[in-house]
């Protein structure tokens, strides 16, 4: 089965000639490659599709020029592969077996190579289907491997145990040894694999920082910023159009409602304690007064942390003609103003308020009630109690952040999770604060579940799901 890497230019990129240079033109620009030595020019053209096999390429150049000008050629690769312009791929059977796209500018190439000591799959490597191909990818890596045949996604699974290039074949049916080295070559340059010594250990095992961070922190940082993806980032609106804009608030979840104390702005700021001793003085409590929180404390801590300030809206541009968004104010910062986050209170035991579960109106700033104390109210506080090491019969109220995900993600690309995250950050801080100036018992928690929040808020979990909690009760 005769194989070879071939080389090409990116699907939408095009190569023309402009006197002595060469103009490769890209879906949103265009990059020149200046007055490159004849050699070099004729193998840059041969990158056009179908593209032509990289020793061919190679010896053209060595040929024609020498060394000085192979250099040369790679040189200019390599510039092309940092712009995402270039592809490499495993071809046998007249057609693409794999096909390695760059995604990053930090991406570098020097040419293909069989490993010579024995591989093994990257831990952070994963495969998953992107439109009608199975892609791998990995945040270790600066490049994408589409598979194009069901032998190479059997490759995959045979490199989850450490193997010589000779000794793939035999793991996969109908893939002779020629093949198959060629494809651990492609996986190689991609990042995928990773060489393992003799004990079978790879190098990214012994590596102390990596071996700090788990697949999903790892891939959820990665793909959350720039530089190790070729994904839209930031406020594309790329729903514009396609779906409406979610809601600045969330419709009246309930019609039991409670009305919460409104404290006078002008007498906080005049009574308050100095902001400097408030910072110093925040700090987690978890042991809380005899006496529980009041529920004109918890209508004066949601007013001061949570809620509606004002309003505005403006217009985004959509193919059927703008949309108009709205969006709100509040104490705390949120990005584009989006405001995601929702309050619910659990409430185990607070003056003047039943037990049960709430969620706060932000705008009408009272709360609506969806439950009383049930199996699910009992076990969100048991939860809390888990997570904070605490008795859950000792615990007052427990606050849920709960992210309505498509009002972000309706606006931002990639960074949507990442942003809500940070909001519930923001938010901590500011319910701290709050909390102190009061002179009442605050604590963040690291973690809840989520379904659980989702059956007791009767919420669909992947339209508004849980994602901070917070203690809050009277202080000793």
């Amino acid at each position: 089965m005769p194989s070879s890497w071939v080389l090409s230019l990116a699907p939408g990129v095009s190569v023309s000639s402009d006197d002595d240079d060469l103009l490769f033109r890209l879906p949103f620009g265009e990059m020149a490659m200046r007055q490159p030595i004849a050699a070099v020019r004729d193998a840059l053209r041969r990158l056009a599709p179908p593209g032509d096999a990289e020793d061919r390429l190679a010896e053209s150049v060595l040929t024609a020029a020498g060394s000085d000008a192979l250099a040369r050629w790679y040189y200019a690769l390599g510039r092309l592969a940092g712009r995402g312009l270039l592809q490499i791929a495993v071809h046998a059977d007249q057609g693409p077996l794999a096909t390695l796209l760059p995604i990053s500018r930090s991406f570098t190439f020097t040419g293909v190579a069989i490993p010579r000591r024995p591989c093994r799959l990257s831990r952070f490597a994963y495969l998953h289907r992107n439109g009608e191909e199975m892609v791998l990818e990995s945040p270790l890596a600066f490049a994408r491997v589409a598979l194009h045949d069901d032998r190479t996604a059997a490759l995959v699974h045979a490199l989850a145990r450490p193997a010589a290039a000779r000794e793939l074949s035999g793991r996969v049916a109908g893939l002779d040894a020629e093949v198959a080295a060629k494809l651990l070559g492609l996986f190689a340059v991609a990042g995928m694999v990773v060489e393992v010594g003799d004990d079978g250990k790879a190098a990214e095992d012994d590596n102390p920082a990596l071996q700090c961070w788990e697949f999903h922190d790892l891939l959820f940082h990665s793909r959350s910023r720039v530089g190790r993806h070729d994904a839209p980032v930031g406020g594309t609106y790329r729903h514009a159009g396609r779906l409406e804009p979610p809601p600045p608030l969330k419709p009246a979840a309930s019609t039991e409602t409670v009305e919460l104390y409104r404290p006078d702005l002008e007498s906080l700021g005049r009574d308050d304690p100095p902001f400097a001793r408030v910072l110093e003085e925040r700090r987690s409590i978890r042991e809380y007064a005899a006496l529980p929180i009041t529920d004109r404390q918890l209508g004066e801590f949601l007013f001061r942390a949570a809620r509606v300030k004002g309003r505005r809206s403006w217009e985004v541009p959509a193919p059927d003609g703008p949309i108009r968004v709205e969006s709100t104010t509040r104490p705390y910062p949120a990005g584009g103003g989006l405001y995601e986050l929702e309050v619910y209170a659990v409430v185990n035991a607070c003056e003047n308020l039943p037990p049960g579960l709430y969620h706060y109106d932000p705008a009408g700033h009272r709360l609506e009630r969806l439950a009383g104390r049930n199996a699910e109210v009992r076990a969100l506080l048991s939860d809390a109690a888990q997570s904070a090491g605490a008795a859950a019969d000792g615990l007052q109220v427990v606050l849920i952040l709960a992210s309505r995900f498509p009002r972000l993600a309706w606006k931002y690309a990639s960074l949507a999770y990442a942003l809500t995250l940070k909001h519930v950050g923001v938010v901590y801080q500011t319910m701290y604060l709050a909390a102190t100036a009061m002179g009442l018992a605050p604590c963040a928690l690291g973690g809840g579940d989520s379904d659980l929040f989702a059956r007791a808020a009767g919420v669909d979990y992947y339209a508004e799901t849980s994602v901070g909690e917070f203690l809050l009760g009277s202080r000793r």
